[in-house]
């Protein structure tokens, strides 16, 4: 029933491109009653309102009074467009905003970037700054993208690129090509095999197809790690769906320790039954009381199957009174209940064995009797552990809640990575830098013909934009004018320009075609039937003229400014992994360092030489198009549309410039209805047509004959076309006899007039675009730093031993150095020299100052020898440090001495034990270390220290108290020398110490 409906475009907005409703309304209905259905209860009233109707055949303009009785045929387009009133104010209301919202900036710019102490002049240059901008926002015909409000990521910020969950967000839009960080097509969870620790994640690059590469985690490739595997969807129709993450998996962290704790000893028997009533698990009489902690968690909606991890970070070992690591258990019950209703069902006590000292996790799974939510508990059987011979914590490091159904619920294909990597000894940290580089596939040129390929122009963005599985609504082919689009493209490709960006955050497609096409040099229009561009290059064709005699009120305004030194733009430079950049564009002419700044902004542009001609062009627009001018004709349609290229006369701008009215024609000569002294190089513009069909024609210049004073009489030199009565036509002085200008805009005024907004052709922007030459980037800022010359001291001898490096002979020296920080320099080596005492040739060995020291064994035992050091910073070396002379065997590194059990004595003092030790008279003793342990077990060094190391000087008493629970233990001692080896272990002595 399409054939008895009538297609309705509504724009209520001032600006038509910023928002429009299309409907469809039944045939029959009055003009009156379709504007409110399109436009129920709109604050625009009837009168800021004007209804044409488009047809093949034409439109026409419907007045207010017929709004009644004017019914569109079926098939008629109806356009409802807003009509401002006096379009003088708004431009001056937004000029004065742009203004206003400088000032109100600048201030805050002006310390950022080192104007604070310049005062009102600071701000005012950068408020200036800051003007340019914002005159390019009023007068340009391409205007730039205005800047993203708090609640948009800047997309050029990538600083602190990570993964991420967006719930609510849209799906991200590639255009062109671009390396992304794709957020999480859901969560990533955890996988634990044997001892190892796997991450399985889903990552959405969004719509499709995409075409993905170079895929890293950080900077590191994929292909360089061990135990993973990826599965890439580009996102077309025929994907099947990915295997690695296959279900929905929902996975909440806790890290929460599971405990089975002794009732305190320190408490009264009443208070620890007490306790065990209270909590109704202890276990064992009052001296061995244990009280079971269940630690009870939720699991998720809907669940089919749960998986419990638990962790155990010191690892699950005991160590034997031979030192030697043995295997210990810890058991831990799980129970559970369906919505925490009813009583708790066993599902399985688990008793985790190992002899590990490395941290692991345990993983059970279990699928649940009926879908739905449950309540878990977890808690452990096994008392805590009190013996400094086992490590047997335990953690609840997670549960999963994991659902059958496919991970991704949407009817439109998208390009998906999926991974599952082994994380233990690969990640540190979560799984959250995943990148990529993706390429929009769509629709590209190959010939004369439209194809599927992967192009970076606007004009295939602009297409996918439209057409692609992005817009809810896509745009038919039928409705774009694809030859236009096929003229761009192929513009775009001769200038080099690339739109190459991720559109993942909420915007109109409006705001998005606008960003596009602003950065192939164009806008986006609709003329009611189709999707076309206005591309701000030169143009051939004039398609109207315009002066006093077919339009009046003309008006001519200039912005003046004070242009900064230069432009910056923040990018992300694909010359460098497209990590975030920043360029300085001098301004044109500007000669010496650039200070005063303006920051602008250019979407899509990764391309570092691009940044710079698309930059310095923004500059050559304010330098060549500085005026707007506008002028109000009669007459709602009209040939000539936005971004047509029209010539103007007007002699309120050039006294010479003239418009008039042919009046007759005879021979070469031509009358005209206005009297004009005509002078030696003067011609006559007008427009003359190929048929009585044809109704823009072409614009032509003629030069004339002078005349003697003033003329109505116009004698034209030459052969050649000729104007027709009635014509309008331009005289003056040939090359300004008429002003070349764009139409920027066309607003809708009152009783049935337009006004025309335009600005400057300037074809010599894009002369001066063209012929600019990029400086060879690399990415740097600023200038290079002169060398340091900061000479380095001489290093610092840290230690000389010999004989103390395990495993190597007895003769190896070992010295080790440091850096003096007596001076700026930064030290990167040194050099140390050898030689035998009482010879002159030195051996040098240089090594980084990260070694920290060298060991040579050249010599023997009873060799003495000499050594001195010096220090580097680049090439620059300090002092050598004094010569040392020194004898191997004295130096040689042996083992602490021995003590004697009965050098040391243990008494009991109540709740702590008082150790004394006795030094002897031994002066290679300069400290001890005491250890503790149950009664009958071995040492271990580490785990049974209990002082560290005491200091002591020789024949001195050193005294130690060790607080500790009553019971029975055995103390030892052993001797340190000055190199903090260790001797024999001396004792047990045994106490037991009393409450």
């Amino acid at each position: 029933m399409t054939h008895l409906m009538v297609p309705v475009l509504a724009a209520p907005l001032m600006d038509p491109e910023r928002m429009r409703i299309t409907l469809e309304v039944p045939a029959g209905l009055t003009v009156a009653e379709i504007v409110r259905i399109a436009l129920p209860g709109a604050g625009v009233g009837p009168g800021q309102l004007r209804v044409t109707l488009v047809s093949d055949m034409g439109a026409a303009v419907i007045p207010r009074r017929l709004w009644e009785r004017v019914r569109p045929n079926p098939g008629v387009q109806v356009v409802i467009r807003a009509v401002p009133g006096d379009d003088q104010t708004v431009r001056t209301v937004l000029l004065v905003a742009v203004s206003a919202a400088a000032l109100i900036f600048a201030p805050a710019i002006a310390g950022a970037i080192g104007l604070a102490e310049l005062g009102a002049l600071g701000v005012g240059l950068v408020a200036a700054g800051l003007t340019v901008i914002g005159t390019l926002l009023v007068n340009a015909l391409i205007p730039p993208p205005t800047p993203d409000d708090d609640t948009v990521r800047n997309v050029y910020e990538i600083s602190a690129l990570r993964n991420n969950l967006r719930p609510g967000q849209p799906v991200p839009l590639i255009l062109g090509r671009h390396r992304y960080t794709p957020p999480f097509a859901a969560p990533s969870y955890t996988e634990i095999v044997g001892d190892d620790q796997y991450v399985r994640a889903l990552f959405c690059v969004g719509y499709g197809p995409v075409r993905i590469s170079d895929l890293r985690i950080g900077d590191t490739p994929i292909d360089d790690y061990d135990d993973i595997d990826v599965e890439i969807r580009e996102g077309r129709s025929d994907d099947a769906p990915v295997t690695i993450y296959d279900r929905q998996v929902f996975e909440e962290t806790f890290g929460i320790e599971l405990t089975r704790p002794s009732a305190n000893a320190d408490k009264p028997a009443s208070a620890i039954e007490a306790i065990r009533d209270a909590l109704g698990g202890a276990s064992g009489g009052s001296d061995t009381a244990t009280i079971l902690t269940p630690l009870v968690r939720w699991s998720g909606l809907n669940a089919t199957e749960i998986s419990v991890l638990l962790g155990f970070p010191g690892g699950l070992f005991r160590v034997n009174d031979d030192g030697n690591v043995r295997s210990t258990s810890v058991s831990i019950r799980i129970r559970a209940r369906k919505d925490g209703v009813g009583d708790w069902i066993d599902v399985r006590t688990l008793t985790v064995t190992a002899a590990k000292r490395e941290s692991f996790v345990r993983q059970f799974t279990w699928t649940v009797p009926q879908r739905g939510r449950y309540q878990i508990e977890v808690t452990r059987l096994t008392p805590d552990n009190q013996s400094t011979q086992r490590s047997s914590r335990s953690y609840l490091v997670a549960l999963q809640s994991i659902l059958p159904e496919y991970p991704i619920n949407m009817n439109k294909p998208l390009g998906l990575i999926a991974i599952r990597v082994k994380a233990s000894g690969q990640l540190n940290g979560a799984l959250d830098t995943v990148n990529c580089i993706a390429e929009r596939e769509g629709l590209t040129r190959a010939g004369d013909l439209w194809v599927a390929g992967y192009s970076r122009t606007p004009a295939s963005a602009f297409l996918t934009a439209l057409m692609g599985s992005s817009n809810p609504y896509p745009v038919a082919e039928a409705e774009i004018d694809m030859d236009l689009i096929a003229d761009w493209h192929a513009w775009c490709l001769s200038k080099n320009l690339k739109y190459d960006r991720v559109h993942d955050r909420s915007e109109s497609l409006a705001e998005m075609l606008a960003l596009i096409c602003a950065a192939g040099r164009a806008t986006p229009r609709h003329d009611g039937l189709r999707w076309g561009v206005v591309i701000d290059r030169p143009q051939e064709l004039v398609v109207d003229h315009i002066n006093p005699r077919n339009s009046t009120d003309f008006a001519w305004s200039r912005t003046y400014f004070e242009p900064p030194d230069g432009m910056r733009v923040r990018f992300l430079d694909e010359t460098n992994g497209y990590q975030e950049a920043e360029r300085i564009v001098p301004w044109p002419g500007h000669v010496g360092p650039v200070n005063l700044t303006e920051a602008i902004d250019l979407p899509g542009k990764t391309d570092p030489d691009e940044v710079w001609r698309e930059a310095k062009r923004r500059m050559y627009e304010l330098i060549h198009r500085p005026d707007q001018f506008s002028a109000i004709q009669d007459g709602a349609s009209r040939v000539v549309t936005r971004g047509d290229q029209v010539m103007g006369s007007f002699d309120v701008l050039e006294r010479s410039q003239r418009a008039a009215r042919v009046k007759a024609v005879t021979g070469s000569a031509v009358e005209i209805d206005e009297g004009v002294s005509i002078g030696e190089g003067w011609g006559v513009r007008f427009r003359v047509y190929a048929d009585p069909d044809d109704v823009i024609g072409s614009s032509l210049v003629r030069p004339l004959a002078p005349s003697n004073g003033e003329t109505r009489l116009l004698r034209i030199n030459g052969s050649g076309p000729l104007p027709s009565v009635g014509d309008l036509v331009h005289v003056g002085p040939l090359q300004t006899e008429s002003i070349a200008l764009r139409l920027r805009n066309i607003e809708p005024g009152q009783d049935l007039t337009s006004r025309l907004l335009m600005v400057a052709a300037a074809p010599i922007i894009d002369e001066l675009t063209d012929a600019e030459v990029p400086p060879a980037w690399d990415g740097s800022v600023g200038e290079v730093s002169p060398p340091v010359t900061s000479v380095p001291q001489p290093p610092i001898f840290v230690r000389i031993a010999v004989g103390t490096i395990a495993g190597a002979a007895s003769n190896t020296v070992q010295i080790l150095l440091r850096a003096s920080g007596a001076t700026t320099a930064v030290t990167d080596r040194f050099e140390l020299d050898h030689r035998l005492d009482g010879t002159s040739v030195w051996t040098t060995l240089s090594f980084p100052v990260s070694d920290g020291g060298v060991a040579f064994d050249d010599y023997a035992l009873i060799n003495r020898i000499e050594i001195r050091a010096r220090a580097f910073a680049g090439a620059d070396a300090s002092d050598y440090t004094d010569v040392f002379d020194f004898n191997l065997q004295a130096n040689l590194i042996i083992p602490a001495p021995s003590i004697a059990t009965g050098d040391m004595t243990v008494t009991d003092q109540g709740g702590s034990a008082l150790i004394e030790i006795f030094s002897t008279a031994n002066t290679a003793i300069v400290g001890f270390v005491v250890y503790r342990t149950p009664p009958g077990v071995a040492v271990d060094r580490e785990v049974h220290d209990i002082s560290n190391e005491l200091p002591s000087t020789p024949n001195n008493t050193i005294s130690y108290t060790d607080v500790v629970a009553p019971g029975s233990y055995d103390y030892w001692v052993s001797a340190v020398n000055d190199v903090g080896r260790r001797g024999a272990l001396a004792g047990p002595v045994q106490v037991t110490v009393a409450p």
